[in-house]
This record gives structure tokens, sequence and C-alpha cells, in this order.
């Protein structure tokens, strides 16, 4: 398997507290083992949020606007279609789909998962899971 996150990305959750990050990986039905490998954990979450993209989109608000616009033309048409947005827009469209289903699933969140930690560490994710729905997809 290839690496899902780069050295940088993997470095911004060596401080990000332990127990948040179990928090979000049984959010997604990863499995949490006794002593928690950081690298391995992600790679799964970042599998388990392309399975939970495809089955309920995934939650975005205006805050992740710029992460998105960060993602080049194929990572973000990767994301825009986890979330069910298929049409050839540009880029500043395509971000204002998203943000639309993603506000959508961001309320469900809200009411049905408050305490979820899916969309706080979601826009730190975005970038190696577009890379590996490009990767996955070609």
């Amino acid at each position: 398997m290839n690496d899902l996150l780069t050295p940088e990305e993997l470095a911004m959750f060596q401080n990000v507290p332990e127990e948040e990050l179990v928090d979000l990986a049984i959010d997604l039905d990863v499995p949490v083992p006794e002593e928690i490998d950081l690298k391995g954990m992600l790679d799964s979450i970042i599998h388990q949020l392309v399975d939970l993209g495809e089955r309920e989109g995934l939650p975005y608000s205006p805050y992740d606007t710029e992460d998105l616009a960060a993602l080049d033309e194929y990572e973000l048409r990767a994301i825009a279609k986890l979330n069910g947005i298929v049409n050839e827009m540009d880029s500043k469209a395509t971000i204002r789909g998203l943000l639309k289903s993603g506000k959508k699933v961001y309320k469900i969140y809200r009411k049905t998962r408050p305490k979820s930690q899916i969309p706080m560490y979601l826009p730190m994710l975005l970038a190696p899971l577009a890379r590996h729905l490009v990767a996955q997809r070609g």
C-alpha cells in the first residue's frame, strides 16, 4: 500500500490528542489497537472516509473553502464525485456545489452525531483523501 499521507501531513497529527484520533477512528469503524500506529490508523481512516463519502457524502462547511481550492483539478473532481457532484464545472462552481451538498451532510451530523470528529479533521485529511481517490480511480 502506498503512503497516503506526506511526512508533512503526518507531522500535523503528531500533536493531536490521542483520544480525539481514537474517537475519529471509532466514528469511522476503524479498529483501534492497544498500541496505536499513527500512520496505519490514518491510512485506515482515509479508506473509511471514501466508504462514508460513497454512502452518505462528507460534511463540508464554508471554512473548508480554502482547503478545497488548494486541490488540483483532478483531486477536486474526485472529491466532488464522492459527494455526488458529477457535472463538469469550473473549480469555483465545483467548490460551491461541494459546500452546498456538504452543508446538508454537516447539518445531519450536528443533529445525529454532534460529537463526531469527522467534520473537524476532514480538512486535515482532504488532500491525502483526494490523492487517494485520484490514484484509486485513475
